[in-house]
């Protein structure tokens, strides 16, 4: 399964949507009604009541891929070739997740570019618990700081929902960079692309639906986290 998270009160289904469906006709939209019965009850009002898409959007994709597997995209990725997007994908007859890094970028040895916006994994994975339940303990402690004020609470969305959830879970944080704990190497495979497009998908093809000023990482900085 090829799948994408869409909220919006703007547009019906991300604009990336037609070019995977051209090629993946199973390609699917998933929304809030989607998810929300995948997901332990008394989380459900907390993941409503969260304010930006892009923290509700970190969650789903997780309670997705652990319901029914496949290949998360963000909506402004595209894709490219289907047969080096099933060369990519390939290492899930081996492993239980596939993570997936900008290794064009990362030109010294220091360099460590993981993205949380291209995930793929088995239904199921035990693994993809360990981001979710760090996830939900995450937004659990900050609406208790907000609900403690009416004042703005400040927050970053790449340490409570992001990717920096991910390397927590799943990454020693050693040096000269991260590595998969060696527990996990023989299930976590990372995939450092060696461009933006040869991996059967391009990172940044549609940005089209962006609003100025619109993006988590403005909003985070001024706007409570929860409506």
């Amino acid at each position: 399964m090829v799948f994408m998270y869409w909220v919006s009160q703007d547009l019906k289904e991300p604009p990336a949507a037609p070019a995977w469906r051209a090629i993946y006709p199973k390609f699917t939209v998933f929304s809030d009604d989607d998810v929300v019965p995948l997901m332990p009850q008394a989380f459900v009002p907390i993941f409503k009541a969260i304010r930006l898409p892009s923290a509700k959007s970190d969650i789903a994709r997780f309670f997705l891929l652990r319901e029914y597997g496949g290949f998360y995209i963000d909506a402004h990725v595209g894709p490219t070739s289907p047969a080096q997007l099933m060369e990519t994908l390939d290492k899930l007859n081996s492993h239980d997740l596939i993570l997936f890094g900008k290794g064009w970028s990362m030109t010294k040895v220091t360099d460590f570019d993981l993205m949380n916006g291209v995930l793929a994994a088995r239904k199921n994975s035990p693994y993809i618990d360990l981001v979710l339940d760090r996830m939900i303990a995450n937004v659990l402690e900050h609406k208790k700081k907000e609900d403690a004020t009416a004042a703005y609470v400040p927050y970053g969305l790449f340490e409570m929902t992001g990717t920096y959830v991910i390397i927590q879970a799943y990454f020693d944080q050693s040096l000269p960079r991260p590595e998969i704990k060696a527990e996990y190497r023989d299930k976590i495979f990372v995939h450092f692309m060696k461009n933006e497009t040869d991996s059967g998908f391009e990172v940044a093809a549609f940005y089209t639906y962006r609003k100025p000023n619109n993006h988590w990482s403005e909003r985070q900085n001024s706007e409570r986290l929860f409506i």
